[in-house]
This record gives C-alpha cells, structure tokens and sequence, in this order.
C-alpha cells in the first residue's frame, strides 16, 4: 500500500509540474487603466456638487400636501391629449399651365 502511494503521489506532483509555464509572468496592466471609463462617468454628471449644496425648495423641506398636489398634477398632465390642427394641403388641384388662345403667326 505504501508502495502505491509514493508513485501515485510523485506522478501527480510532475504532472502539475508539466502543465506551469516556466516563462510565464503576470500581465502588467497600464497605470491609467480604467481611468477613462471614470471619467466617462463623471463627465455624465450635470453637477457634481448637487449634494453639497442641495436647492432651496428641495424634497425634504417639502410638506406632503405640496408633494401630494406636485405629483398629481405631473400624473393628470399626461391625460389631456391635445389634438392637433387640422392642416389640408392641396397638391395637383386647380389648372397649370402657360398655355395661350390665339394665334401669333401671319401668313
């Protein structure tokens, strides 16, 4: 039994020891990788110091009935479709033409 094991044991360990690379070295990434991603990210930001100085009239100053009749009147605003002015464009109607009656030769 104790025979089996130590060849068991040392083909195992060479043949881990076959699938390693000896050349290989870990990737080095760019200093400033990543770094354009982060500024695509805060350029989307219309005012990156909103939270620092938050507006007069903001959410938490707000008493409910205010929030109430803002919301809904945000919500009735999408009920009243307006219809649009009838608008009638001839094309092709009446006569065309630079045609003449008469004549303009003499014999």
């Amino acid at each position: 039994m104790k025979n089996i094991s130590i060849p068991a044991l040392l083909a195992g360990t060479l043949s881990l020891a076959a699938c390693a690379d000896g050349n290989y070295k870990p990737y080095a990434l760019d200093d400033n990788f990543g770094k354009s991603a982060k500024q695509l990210a805060k350029a989307q930001i219309a005012n990156p110091q909103a939270a620092a100085h938050p507006p007069a009239n903001s959410p938490r100053t707000m008493d409910g009935y205010a929030g109430v009749n803002i919301i809904r009147t945000y919500r009735n605003s999408f009920g009243q479709n307006v219809q649009p002015p009838n608008v009638t464009i001839n094309v092709g109607s009446g006569s065309s033409g630079s045609g003449s009656s008469g004549s303009s030769g003499s014999q």
